[in-house]
């Protein structure tokens, strides 16, 4: 386990070294499914290769939570105390440059810039107060890079860090009947991820 870190880190770091030789062992045509697991999110992306070096990426992102708070009134029954609910829908589609060193090369990297755009609902409910919920989207550009370890033609596993630049709307409306529009600009430096691509 102690490799980890070490592994992770020359993976991410793998472009440096490997850009400028333009040879892979993909092809035109060709498409791929990857699969990223991180510490705040996953994700399943869809590759399509117009060359054995450049590719189109569509990638996305779902989350949700749900909870409930169960309370007891005057006479002991159980009666719902607090609920929050949240889901979210994010789709990313970019470019995606890949490097290698020949077609039977067992390591390559890649990297990638493009656009998103997404989709966010709550709902959060006090049995005192009413409940309110919000709406909003967000719009934006990321970049990754990152580099693959083919372990067999088909399937590979590697690292990837993203960045992204963001801006948010949101609408807040309470069952008491009032309500609040918000904006927002954000973004993250780095997120890191582990990848897991199967090639058709």
């Amino acid at each position: 386990m102690k490799c980890l870190p070490t592994v992770f880190a020359a993976l991410v770091l793998l472009p440096v070294t490997v850009f400028g030789q333009d040879s892979t062992p993909f092809h035109k045509g060709q498409w791929a499914a990857q699969f990223q697991a991180g510490a705040a999110f996953g994700s399943l992306g869809f590759i399509k290769f117009r060359s054995p070096t450049h590719a189109l990426v569509l990638d996305l992102r779902i989350s949700g939570s749900h909870r409930e708070e169960l309370g007891k009134d005057s006479t002991g029954a159980s009666q719902l105390d607090v609920l929050l609910s949240v889901a979210s829908v994010q789709a990313r589609f970019g470019w995606r440059r890949y490097a290698g060193d020949g077609n039977r090369t067992k390591v390559v990297s890649h990297y990638s810039f493009g656009m998103l755009a997404g989709f966010g609902h709550s709902v959060y409910a006090l049995r005192q107060t009413g409940h309110s919920q919000s709406n909003g989207w967000t719009v934006g550009a990321f970049g990754d890079l990152g580099g693959t370890y083919l372990l067999t033609p088909k399937f590979g596993v590697g690292a990837l860090a993203t960045a992204e630049l963001t801006y948010g709307n949101s609408v807040l409306k309470a069952s008491s009947g009032g309500g609040s529009r918000d904006w927002s600009i954000g973004g993250s430096a780095v997120n890191a991820a582990l990848v897991a691509t199967l090639y058709f």
